[in-house]
């Protein structure tokens, strides 16, 4: 276990040193899990969902008072899908050994571990998303070091630390489970170029997650997400507003596939703006809309401020000079372009939403394109239609690899809940969005499938055959 004295000791030593150490303890775990056959990678992984399962709630807490965003409840629940929802999901998957045997074609599959994983944590997602990470890597019997985000480095540790102690109780390998002592740019920097470490799982930032791609080893990370959300006309308005008032207040929209903007035709504009208001929405007037901008957008990186990620509506409304009332559940500001003279059209990761008129079907169609432009390629995009025309056209034509239909953006892009999509918390957006991946992650990414083929024909047969046909 990476015991209290083990942890000073690393913290007192030079960044290189070490990550150097902790590699090398790494990769003596690896050796040893590796050769575990699946029935006690299974009985590891079970110990570590269960306990991730039982501390979820206390876990939660530890991160809300950390972070100061979002609020327990919900990050409860995120720990309990990440720990529980995907344990069920990934439990019977076969990931040692020969996972496929295809004797008609003579073709047998063979699962092997890549080796130390680098795991990156965002301050956003960070209890649920180290459980996530720990049991995909785990599953695939692979070993995990955490670069955590300093200013969730408490609750990380503490998640970490959980789960090791839970690992090593049900055999797994000392050290199997490691993170960074003491959180830093360039330790993680160090942690993700390490020539032992095999692979780098990144969520985060999008300077953090190019940091990632450029290391010359095998990266999955995700893009920023600003998904728009067209409400066509023939949409249920009730069920699509509150589908979108559920998605944006869930731990106060931090999950990247909530929806940033709302994209709805003339003719139910008024409909949809009036059942928005009916929830709890509070359109921000003309004249306020400057200020929210300057207190939600960094006008230099033209992204989100950090401190508004995940406050309240009304929390971010105080910031912004803005007088709503106390219910106020989200926050909207109805803008007529996009891009970075329009600051808020972007990313926002907060109950803040833009809300957009658009003229026709058409119209709607390319300000969606324009908002996915705009920051979120790959990512997600969503629409609530009960036209099957209007559904098809608008998944042919997004340039994201999540569209959801009449699902709420959040909890519908992270799979499973609501649809079949793969259950997650990292979330590819391929080459759109300068990912390896343009799904779902999970555990079959991190193995290295090896194909056994035997021949199903002699080699002279084929030779004859070629001579017959130049003869």
């Amino acid at each position: 276990m990476q015991n209290i004295k083990e942890k000073e000791t690393l913290v007192n030593l030079p960044v290189e040193n070490m990550i150097n150490i902790m590699v090398d303890r790494s990769q003596e775990a690896f050796r040893t899990l590796k050769t575990f056959d699946q029935a006690k990678i299974d009985k590891i992984c079970a110990a570590v969902a269960d306990t991730a399962r039982r501390h979820a709630k206390s876990l939660a807490t530890l991160a809300y008072k950390e972070t100061g965003r979002g609020n327990a409840n919900d990050k409860a629940i995120k720990n309990l899908y990440a720990s529980q929802y995907i344990w069920n999901q990934i439990k019977d998957d076969k990931t040692v050994g020969i996972i496929e045997d295809d004797k008609a074609n003579g073709i047998q599959k063979v699962a092997e571990p890549l080796g130390v994983v680098a795991g990156v944590i965002p301050v956003t997602n960070p209890t649920s998303t180290v459980i996530f990470k720990i049991l995909l890597a785990l599953k695939t019997r692979n070993t995990i070091i955490f670069g955590l985000h300093p200013q969730a480095q408490t609750c990380g540790s503490a998640t970490c630390r959980l789960l090791q102690t839970a690992a090593e109780q049900a055999g797994a390998p000392k050290n199997a489970i490691q993170w960074i002592p003491q959180p830093s740019i360039e330790a993680t920097d160090k942690l993700m170029n390490h020539p032992g470490v095999a692979i780098v799982l990144a969520t985060g930032g999008p300077a953090m997650v190019a940091a990632a791609y450029s290391t010359g080893k095998p990266a999955l990370g995700v893009g920023p997400g600003n998904a728009p959300v067209y409400i066509e006309k023939s949409a249920d308005t009730k069920a699509a507003v509150t589908d979108i008032m559920t998605s944006k207040t869930f731990d106060n929209g931090m999950i990247c596939a909530s929806e940033n903007s709302v994209v709805v035709e003339r003719a139910n504009y008024d409909a949809v703006k009036k059942e928005f208001k009916k929830q709890g929405a509070y359109f921000v007037p003309e004249k306020d809309v400057e200020k929210l901008s300057e207190a939600v957008i960094d006008p230099k990186r033209h992204t989100v401020r950090g401190p508004i990620a995940g406050q309240a509506a009304t929390k971010i409304a105080e910031l912004a000079g803005i007088k709503v009332p106390a219910d106020t559940k989200l926050l909207i500001a109805e803008i007529n372009g996009i891009g970075t003279n329009f600051p808020l059209s972007g990313e926002k990761l907060s109950p803040v939403l833009t809300m957009y008129e658009a003229n026709d079907r058409r119209d709607a169609f390319n300000l969606c394109l324009a908002l996915l432009n705009y920051g979120g390629l790959g990512h997600t995009a969503v629409l609530h239609s009960k036209d099957n025309d209007c559904i098809e056209a608008f998944g042919e034509q997004m340039p994201a690899c999540r569209i959801l239909i009449n699902t709420p953006g959040s909890l519908g892009g992270i799979g499973g809940l609501f649809n079949k999509l793969t259950p997650s918390l990292t979330l590819g957006t391929g080459s759109y969005g300068k990912n390896s991946i343009s799904h779902n992650l999970t555990d079959m990414d991190l193995l290295n499938i090896k194909s056994i083929s035997r021949a199903t024909r002699h080699p002279l047969e084929l030779i004859a055959e070629l001579r017959d046909l130049f003869a």
